[in-house]
């Protein structure tokens, strides 16, 4: 087997992802060749240093300030969420109060009465958004305070 073969093959070696046939392929060769021997002590000297080192543990008020930043975050797009459908069915509802009469009409075509529902709604819905979007850009807004 070629050099770059068996370089390839000194990593898994060392994290135990080579089958038997592999890992006696891995150490005959290492046995014959100065080269690949070398990048295999190399190999070795780093995994002792990788399993050596030890990621730092964050303070106990680093993981409270996330946790409390993440259950805000789900509290506000939860709250958003049902203020939106709150909206909607509220202005819907309005909207449907409007054009009661004409939607009840026996002699208005079903098609006709579908497409004012459908209208409604999606004004409803785009009026909901645009609201919410102006909300959230307005709390954002960098340039607020810059006269033009």
């Amino acid at each position: 087997m070629d050099h770059q073969k068996i370089k390839e093959l000194i990593s898994p070696y060392y994290d135990g992802e080579l089958d038997e046939e592999q890992k006696k392929l891995v150490e005959k060769h290492m046995g014959e060749c100065v080269e690949c021997r070398k990048e295999f002590d190399e190999m070795g000297k780093f995994e002792e240093v990788m399993n050596q080192m030890k990621l730092k543990e964050p303070p106990k008020e680093a993981w409270k300030m996330y946790w409390t930043s993440v259950y805000n975050r789900m509290e506000r797009r939860i709250g958003w969420i049902l203020f939106s459908i709150g909206a909607i069915i509220i202005l819907f509802f309005g909207g449907y109060k409007l054009v009661e009469g004409l939607i009840q009409a026996p002699d208005v075509p079903l098609l006709f009465k579908v497409a004012i529902l459908s209208v409604l709604g999606g004004l409803v819905m785009l009026l909901v958004s645009l609201a919410r979007e102006r909300i959230f850009v307005r709390k954002r807004e960098r340039y607020k305070e810059v006269e033009k």
